[in-house]
């Protein structure tokens, strides 16, 4: 697995290969990881390039620490360093906060945006501040607890596999992050996007609900949403087929890049 540089910190990514168009995908907080888009990356169609940023295991903070902005940032450097042109960039709870600061910062790097099971604020979303709370008072122990929020029904021997990860990245991390997550409002920048973006949104998400993807909807000119009748907060495992289809009928729709 590829190790880079950027901004002096070591970065850890997933590189499915080949000369295809680049597909960045960005996972949540509290200690998620690339391991969460492995299953997507292995179902692009032909003629496409998976890499996954890995933001709390296997690399570095940013040099100015876990915030939304620095995260934007890295995202611009990576595609910088690896020279991608236009890529789509995919982000799940957090990291399509992330995926939206870094459509408004760098607009001109990117092909295409998707946000699955996020939002451009944490406005009416208590149930992310009250976890932020319980790992600050519980610690690491917590984080079967929080982890059982993200997915509605999934193999056992998965979910243990992703607790353990969880439980394993830097617990300053977590919580500079999430707090930061709190502390950032995207709704005004949102209209100054003109990106293709695809909304994803699951019916059984009690944290990122309707009202959220509405939000986004609202403030992207160019956005469409894809409903996930049956997921919870991650439909990319709980609806893997449901969630392909719309998530490859998107990338198809995007022009073709200069090469």
């Amino acid at each position: 697995m590829p190790i880079i540089r950027l901004d002096g910190a070591r970065v850890h990514y997933t590189d499915s290969g080949g000369e295809g168009r680049p597909v960045i995908f960005l996972h949540g907080g509290f200690g998620s990881s690339s391991e969460l888009w492995q299953r997507t990356i292995d179902a692009l169609p032909p003629g496409y390039r998976g890499l996954a940023i890995d933001n709390f295991l296997r690399s570095d903070a940013p040099p100015d620490g876990f915030t939304i902005e620095a995260l934007a940032r890295r995202v611009a450097a990576f595609i910088d360093r690896l020279e991608l042109p236009t890529p789509i960039v995919v982000g799940h709870s957090m990291g399509g906060v992330v995926t939206q600061m870094t459509a408004v910062r760098y607009q001109e790097k990117l092909g295409g945006i998707v946000l699955v099971c996020t939002g451009p604020s944490m406005t009416n979303h208590a149930l992310g501040r009250a976890l932020l709370a319980q790992l600050e008072n519980d610690g690491i122990d917590t984080m079967r607890d929080i982890s059982a929020h993200w997915f509605r029904d999934l193999p056992q021997p998965f979910f243990d596999g992703y607790v353990e990860r969880a439980k394993a990245a830097p617990l300053t991390a977590m919580i500079d992050i999430q707090s930061s997550l709190i502390e950032t409002d995207m709704r005004p920048h949102l209209p100054s996007v003109n990106l293709p973006a695809l909304v994803v949104w699951g019916a059984h998400d009690s944290g990122r609900t309707m009202e959220h993807a509405q939000r986004l909807l609202d403030g992207l000119s160019k956005s469409t949403l894809a409903a996930m009748h049956d997921s919870g907060h991650s439909p990319m495992l709980e609806t893997p087929a449901a969630f392909d289809e719309a998530f490859h009928a998107f990338l198809k729709s995007i022009p073709e890049f200069a090469r």
